[in-house]
């Protein structure tokens, strides 16, 4: 199986659309084939990132491999393309939430938190933990069971942010803030972003990114 990023052979111009590799059905990636300035690469990502692609290049009135490919022109040579395109769609989520609300599906947000390359947390207005991805366990030391439906002052705590509630004032804007827990035989302490959002029923969540 080719590497996330991996350059495939051919130079074809002619080939300019997105062609799907087949995938179990039950796994979470998908592969697929894009043609970026006359080479074809190969990009494993989570069916929630392609989603995610597709919506903005859609908005933008581009085709997908052309994003990609704009994507790609400002990454770091030595950067792993698909780590860039996670990166990318979430940043993307974080503008499209700066000075308005945004009517978002809490399924998909959900994925996108979890599929994230970055500790990341899901969070309604209550600060119930809705979801914690791989990369927060890890940083965190916790198992899974320990912190969904759970409060998230019974872990930690949010430092140099303005109250909770306020984060839905009108306009919506991400917040900095400090994020502090206390594990057995250790103190946790890490700057980290909170993104509030609007579902699209109205349900009040917020997205915490840790730079841990």
């Amino acid at each position: 199986m080719a590497s996330d990023g991996e350059i495939l052979s051919g130079t074809r111009s002619d080939v300019a659309e997105v062609a799907s590799a087949p995938s179990a059905p039950v796994s979470p990636w998908e592969q697929r084939i894009l043609q970026l300035d006359g080479k074809r690469y190969s990009l494993r990502l989570e069916h929630e990132f392609w989603t995610a692609l597709e919506a903005i290049a859609l908005r933008r009135k581009l085709r997908l491999n052309h994003l990609v490919a704009e994507i790609a022109s400002h990454r770091p040579s030595d950067s792993n393309l698909s780590s860039n395109l996670r990166v990318f769609c979430l940043a993307e989520m974080e503008r499209a939430t700066a000075g308005r609300s945004l009517a978002v599906d809490g399924t998909s947000v959900t994925a996108l938190v979890e599929a994230a390359p970055m500790p990341g947390l899901l969070l309604d207005a209550d600060q119930i933990i809705l979801a914690a991805n791989e990369t927060f366990l890890h940083w965190s030391g916790l198992k899974r069971a320990l912190l969904l439906r759970q409060k998230l002052a019974a872990r930690f705590r949010l430092q140099g942010a303005s109250s909770f509630d306020g984060l839905w004032s009108r306009p919506i804007r991400e917040e900095a803030t400090r994020i502090v827990g206390i594990m057995p035989g250790r103190i946790l302490a890490a700057e980290a972003k909170l993104v509030p959002m609007l579902s699209a029923r109205g349900r009040r969540l917020c997205v915490v990114w840790v730079a841990g």
